[in-house]
């Protein structure tokens, strides 16, 4: 938004104009870029990222403008510069509004990184954000499907399991230790139907693995993506981990 007394526009426009300009234009960009990667990242449709990428690009045709009646004549176009400006300054301001109602009401419970029943299909892509401080997991879309069949008395929608089991808050790794060896203990019993023995022996073994991030325990699907990703971590190659890719999502700064 344009900062200036009203009282001594004429003396901004003349002065300090141009610079504002492009500063306004860099913060539209990586408005506009920011809610694009949202909008690919997000599986249902969201009227609200539409609204504000063409309000953003609305607002850098504004300034198009300006910059057109800045250039051509500037003595005569001085008052609709002015009245320009102060509409720019109101829609800059509805824009940030919507932004702000946007960040404030969207939750991971109303939106879905992955949509299962518009993509039935396996999800091999563990994201860890920061930003929602969630963790969405890959899954098999058979074991999905196999979890909603048995439980269809506590998930409405093979979406809830999607949710409620593959979507999970980073505070449950608060204790890095504990969780480890919770999710060691939890994938041999669960995810391999292993004994107590071998589910103990694992997990014991892991606890005390600093560099092992809890979060990966969770997201391998079975023990065999866990030793292959233990492999890799132990010869220092987690780059080329094949089973699975990891994304962390950092929180954007504008």
């Amino acid at each position: 938004m344009f900062f200036y007394d009203f009282e001594v526009l004429d003396n901004f426009i003349k002065n300090n104009l141009l610079e504002t300009i492009k500063y306004e234009e860099n913060k539209l960009n990586k408005i506009i870029d920011l809610y694009i990667i949202k909008k690919d990242k997000i599986s249902e449709v969201i009227p609200d990222i539409d609204l504000i990428i063409t309000s953003a690009q609305d607002l850098k045709n504004e300034l198009d403008i300006i910059i057109n009646l800045y250039n051509s004549d500037l003595e005569n176009n001085i008052n609709e510069i002015k009245a320009n400006l102060i509409e720019y300054n109101k829609k800059e301001e509805n824009l940030f509004n919507t932004i702000l109602n946007f960040e404030k009401n969207i939750t991971s419970d109303s939106i879905s990184r992955i949509n299962i029943q518009q993509h039935p299909q396996d999800n091999n892509i563990l994201i860890i954000s920061e930003k929602d401080q969630k963790a969405y997991l890959p899954f098999f879309y058979e074991d999905v499907k196999n979890i909603f069949n048995k439980n269809r008395e506590k998930f409405s929608t093979i979406q809830d399991v999607i949710n409620n089991i593959y979507t999970i808050s980073l505070s449950n790794y608060k204790n890095s230790v504990l969780s480890r060896f919770r999710e060691a203990f939890y994938l041999i019993r669960k995810k391999d139907n292993g004994s107590i023995s071998k589910a103990l022996d694992l997990a014991f073994e892991l606890m005390f693995k600093y560099e092992l991030n809890p979060v990966i325990i969770s997201a391998c699907r079975n023990l065999d993506e866990l030793d292959i990703y233990l492999d890799c971590l132990d010869s220092n190659e987690t780059s080329y981990f094949p089973c699975f890719e990891i994304k962390f999502e950092i929180t954007p700064k504008i």
